[in-house]
């Protein structure tokens, strides 16, 4: 990529091609959950700001009905702008959403429905909120962000939010974007780009930098450029970042841009919040007690017993961790793969498998946490008594798993023909 075409990008064609990346993009980041993603720019009017929010939401969360040739899912999604306060509704976009595919979404599916909503706002501070709703299950899914839009009248130098960008590309002397939809950092693994705009006057040069802080605000990675804008005072720019993720702990960071003048005074910044997740939510911590009852399909009962009967909350914690310390596949790395693979079986259980029960503690959850996705789904109706009836098979270990809905109500049990024993446990097979 070449400075000088890097100056000649207007806001207008870049923002139109994020659209189009945002029209091809392909997998990413899919933990269970609707993701969003804002970015806002100045217009030609300087007292109003074009904000885009960017929303993702897994394939797999929704329900898909067979239409004869193909699958088809469907989800309402409601884009609201909020005052500061959430109370008072500025602006909303209600889309419709209509998705095909060729095969039934599997649990491991990393498709991603992916839109862009516009809205122009004046300086002040919102509260950005994504509602989608299953048309099929009901099922919702939530995600907020606050956002500070400034006011550039007032600004001597201004900078735009900060977008993440997995992928740039160059066609026809132009660059598409593809936008990240989210926060979590942690797929990221070959680094990503920071863009962003800053506003300034014509033909002037600056320094911009764009650092990863942690929360003691040291800096685990930076990336400057010296540029110079053009005849509107306008920059674009985009700085690749590669974070030393194999370093970093779990946890929040923040992405900083800093606009510095030849003398590297700081004359503006802008910042954003990222984290860094391997793959199982910090939640998991929050009632260590319900986190060592959920050792069932890995640890011994005299184990967890042991765990339990520590007298705080501190000790049972420790016995823990010493206990995933054991377990962990790689001792001497930051990631405990094993415990990532398993709390996030464990979460997966909850929302999928629930009924009579949570979902970890149902047969479904049982097996799917101790044996992991199967390798094919069957769903049949017995046309003797109408009971619906799902099949699991497990290619590589010559199994298969029967579950009857024996109430009507998506309770669904394993057969007696085909028990599952409790004396089974879990084991990582991630590393031979």
């Amino acid at each position: 990529m070449h400075n000088e075409h890097r100056a000649h990008i207007r806001v207008r064609t870049v923002i139109a091609l994020i659209a189009l990346a945002v029209g091809e993009l392909g997998a990413q980041s899919t933990p269970d959950e609707l993701r969003m993603t804002t970015m806002y720019v100045r217009t030609a009017m300087r007292d109003s700001t074009r904000l885009d929010v960017y929303t993702a939401l897994p394939y797999r969360l929704l329900r898909f009905a067979s239409s004869g040739r193909d699958y088809v899912g469907s989800y309402r999604l409601t884009i609201t702008v909020r005052d500061s306060t959430g109370m008072t509704v500025l602006r909303e976009h209600v889309l419709e959403r209509m998705l095909r595919t060729a095969e039934q979404p599997s649990p491991s599916s990393d498709r991603n429905d992916i839109t862009q909503s516009l809205f122009t706002v004046p300086p002040g501070r919102y509260r950005i909120e994504a509602r989608a709703t299953d048309q099929l299950s009901n099922r919702q899914w939530r995600a907020q962000q606050m956002v500070m839009i400034p006011d550039w009248s007032r600004l001597p130098i201004g900078i735009s939010g900060i977008l993440l960008v997995s992928r740039i590309e160059e066609r026809n002397r132009r660059y598409v974007l593809t936008p990240y939809i989210g926060n979590d950092i942690g797929t990221l693994s070959d680094g990503f780009f920071a863009f962003f705009e800053v506003y300034t006057t014509p033909g002037r040069t600056l320094q911009v930098r764009a650092r990863i802080l942690d929360s003691a605000a040291t800096v685990t990675a930076t990336a400057w450029q010296t540029v110079r804008s053009d005849s509107t005072g306008t920059i674009q720019q985009f700085l690749r970042i590669v974070p030393p993720l194999e370093r970093m702990p779990q946890g929040q960071y923040v992405v900083r841009v800093e606009v510095a003048t030849d003398t590297a005074s700081i004359q503006a910044r802008a910042e954003r919040t990222v984290e860094l997740r391997y793959g199982v939510s910090s939640t998991i911590f929050a009632d260590i007690t319900r986190a060592i009852r959920q050792l069932r399909y890995i640890a011994t009962q005299a184990d967890i017993d042991s765990m339990l009967a520590k007298p705080t909350d501190a000790e049972r914690r420790a016995a823990f961790e010493q206990f995933w310390k054991v377990h962990d596949p790689t001792p001497g790395t930051l990631r405990n793969e094993a415990f990532e693979e398993y709390y996030a079986r464990i979460e997966y259980a909850n929302r999928n498998f629930r009924s009579y029960t949570e979902g970890w503690l149902t047969d479904m959850g049982m097996v799917y946490i101790v044996l992991g996705e199967p390798s094919s789904v069957e769903r049949r109706i017995n046309p003797n008594d109408n009971r619906s009836i799902i099949i699991w098979m497990y290619t590589q270990l010559n199994r298969r798993y029967i579950f009857i809905d024996n109430t009507g109500f998506g309770d669904f049990r394993l057969s007696p023909s085909t028990p599952f024993f409790l004396s089974e446990k879990y084991r990582y097979r991630g590393i031979q």
